[in-house]
């Protein structure tokens, strides 16, 4: 008892112990501010130097480091200002100078400096449902008045991806995916008798590999995209139950033969991006329209229609998938090879006409 009371003291010294440093620093940069405003700039670093070896919150140095870009840009000291504004980007890597509050002089220096990401990685989960499109129907029974159809069934995928930003706007990726999906066939009236009805579930397992390209509109904190690209398919596992007439039931049944093993097609896809703190979480909807036949004719006829009535079309699959997801995008602030400074002069010019 006493051990946990005495760590427990411990824990709140040390809670109140840096409570009253941030406190402290937070008087320390007002009073900063104050020696600036006065034209005192020589004494400014030297007041923040010691809060600026202590570990401070996110917000207290983009105000320190903004405070001493805008010191050694008066004191003309570019490459300490350089250094200052890199900071307070490290600190808000999504900082943006205000053309109507802000100094120009630190306007125009901010124009030389971003910290937008070169890559995000992702990971996003959803369910699925699949769609069969028939190339070419094969009927085992030519005789009665067959009807048969397809029916996709509930599945689930899981992935991960990178994303590299050509700006702000537009990105590229690729994407790992393991995908499960299932689909069902069914025939009734089979055989001359019509009194055959088979029930045919197939259960896939695929590796899926997505190259895309996004666009988002970066307009609020939900930021619409929508993009498109390619993939490829590599079926790992393929097993199917078939159900005569509701009361007979063969075993699981492998069927990985009687697939091609891989399929490709063209995606689209869109949705929304939350922007949380400096992260998105994300909700998406994907179509991904297939282009091969699944089937594999060499192997239509096997041991499977030797002992069952069932046999394979020719068919292309396609997926429709709902995720959601969380993307880390890598920060780096860092000095542009030119500066943007055009759309500076023209809200000038702007802000001229209006006055």
């Amino acid at each position: 008892m006493t051990s946990r009371l005495l760590f427990t003291l411990f824990i709140s010294l040390v809670g109140m112990t840096s409570l009253l440093a941030q406190s402290d620093c937070e008087s320390t940069l007002l009073r900063a501010q104050e020696e600036f405003d006065g034209g005192r700039f020589y004494s400014v670093p030297e007041i923040l130097e010691g809060c600026l070896e202590k570990n401070q919150s996110r917000d207290w140095e983009q105000r320190a480091y903004l405070l001493l870009a805008q010191t050694y840009l008066l004191l003309e000291e570019p490459e300490k200002a350089d250094d200052s504004y890199l900071k307070v980007l490290r600190a808000d890597p999504e900082f943006v100078t205000d053309p109507a509050h802000d100094p120009i002089d630190l306007v125009y220096l901010s124009k030389k400096f971003t910290a937008t990401p070169i890559l995000s990685f992702y990971g996003r989960v959803g369910l699925n449902t699949t769609f069969i499109h028939v190339l070419h129907d094969v009927r085992i029974s030519p005789q009665g008045n067959v009807k048969e159809g397809y029916t996709g069934r509930m599945g689930w995928q899981g992935g991960a991806g990178v994303q590299f930003h050509y700006n702000d706007r537009i990105s590229f990726g690729g994407e790992i995916n393991y995908v499960f999906s299932s689909f069902r066939h069914r025939s009734h009236g089979m055989f001359l008798e019509g009194n055959y009805n088979v029930d045919f579930s197939e259960r896939q397992t695929w590796l899926n590999v997505p190259l895309l390209a996004k666009y988002t509109w970066p307009i609020s904190s939900f930021e619409p995209y929508v993009y498109g690209g390619v993939f490829a398919n590599i079926l790992l596992g393929s097993k199917a139950n078939i159900v005569i007439n509701s009361n007979v039931e063969s075993p699981v049944i492998n069927v990985l033969d009687m697939r091609s093993g891989t399929n490709h097609g063209l995606l689209l896809g869109g949705g929304f991006r939350y922007k949380w703190k400096l992260r998105y979480l994300f909700a998406e909807v994907r179509y991904l329209q297939g282009m091969s036949n699944v089937a594999d004719p060499a192997q239509r006829y096997n041991q499977i229609n030797q002992s069952w009535p069932y046999v394979d079309d020719d068919f292309r699959l396609s997926n429709l998938s709902l995720n959601v997801g969380y993307l880390h995008p890598l920060y780096k602030a860092r000095k542009l090879k030119k500066a943007r400074t055009k759309s500076v002069l023209r809200k000038l010019e702007r802000r001229g006409d209006h006055e």
